[in-house]
């Protein structure tokens, strides 16, 4: 899954949670399911901060 395929899935599980399309019962498991793809967000955006930065301090290295 890329982080573009979990936002979007992220934001299909608010936009029916917000719109109260998500039976009681679903509700928890819609939530877990939110819970991972926040943490797989965070973990790809912290993969890409550190390799930017990595990549910028190289640069600086070489400047």
């Amino acid at each position: 899954m890329t982080y573009e395929q979990a936002l979007e899935r992220l934001e299909q599980l608010a936009m029916q949670m917000e719109q109260a399309e998500v039976p009681i019962d679903e509700m928890a498991d819609r939530l877990r399911e939110a819970q991972q793809l926040l943490r797989y967000c965070r973990m790809r955006l912290t993969s890409a901060d550190d390799a930017v930065k990595k990549i910028l301090a190289k640069d600086g290295e070489e400047g």
